[in-house]
């Protein structure tokens, strides 16, 4: 398979990136309950770029947040518009433009936007990678005790 062109991902006027779609948060999985209002734009790492890892964007809108999640791989999510917060095991930090998370093997996390306004974030990851796997009772309970919100 062919390595990828060199290419820029130009920034359109507040709304995404020239070229690059909106998807589903996660395909296949839409009405389950398990997040709301967000999407995830994948920038770099989806294109047989020659690189083992993906660059995507996700925008949750106000209230919205990220599926409570654990799996065996880490991420790094650096915050870029907005304000919001994550959930990282049984903790909660408010996060600004610029902050920068790590979020380490089996560590359950979610993000979440804040009520008033749009939460923006990169999220660097491995291009493969495991699927999450089920929170145990206790996870899910210290999560949602931080702020975490689980809706079935």
């Amino acid at each position: 398979m062919a390595t990828a062109e060199t290419r820029i991902a130009r920034f359109q006027d507040g709304h995404g990136w020239e070229d690059v779609e909106p998807e589903v948060y996660k395909s296949g999985l839409e009405g389950s309950g398990g997040w709301k209002d967000i999407v995830r734009q994948v920038l770099i790492g989806k294109r047989n770029e020659a690189i083992a890892f993906q660059v995507r964007y996700f925008e949750i809108m106000p209230g919205g947040f990220s599926s409570l999640e654990k799996h065996g791989h880490a991420h790094v999510v650096i915050a870029v518009r907005g304000r919001g917060k994550a959930v990282l095991g049984a903790t909660v930090h408010d996060i600004k433009p610029f902050d920068t998370v790590y979020v380490a093997p089996w560590t359950p996390h979610q993000f979440l936007a804040a009520k008033d306004e749009v939460f923006g974030f990169f999220c660097v990851v491995d291009t493969e990678r495991d699927r999450p796997q089920p929170i145990s009772p206790q996870e899910k309970a210290s999560a949602v005790a931080a702020g975490a919100v689980v809706e079935s």
